[in-house]
């Protein structure tokens, strides 16, 4: 290839805007390169909330059912039903309480 040609075919140009635009191509490459990265952790956070909020939820529904059985559980009616179940002794008081009135 004779020197005329590589004028004429554009190398001697094509060289000379690759060694001045290969910095800026290379800024490109790392600007994409932290797009990518930016896109994939904001969307691994994206899932590890809905996953958090799913859970949250789930363990709302269950207090609330926890909540809701202990109240049940804790009726007068209930306790002497269980105590009754369990064989004790320990019965409701068949009197009222009185009041003490201490004179000073």
């Amino acid at each position: 290839m004779s020197r005329s040609d590589k004028i004429f075919g554009g190398e001697p140009v094509l060289r000379n805007i690759m060694e001045h635009q290969l910095r800026f191509i290379i800024f490109l490459f790392v600007l994409v390169i932290i797009y990518i990265s930016l896109h994939y952790a904001v969307n691994q956070t994206l899932i590890e909330k809905s996953r958090l909020e799913r859970e949250l939820k789930n363990l709302r529904a269950e207090y609330i059912s926890c909540t809701a059985e202990f109240l049940y559980l804790s009726k007068r009616e209930e306790i002497s039903k269980q105590l009754a179940k369990a064989g004790s002794k320990v019965h409701a008081p068949i009197v009222p309480p009185k009041r003490i009135i201490m004179e000073e």
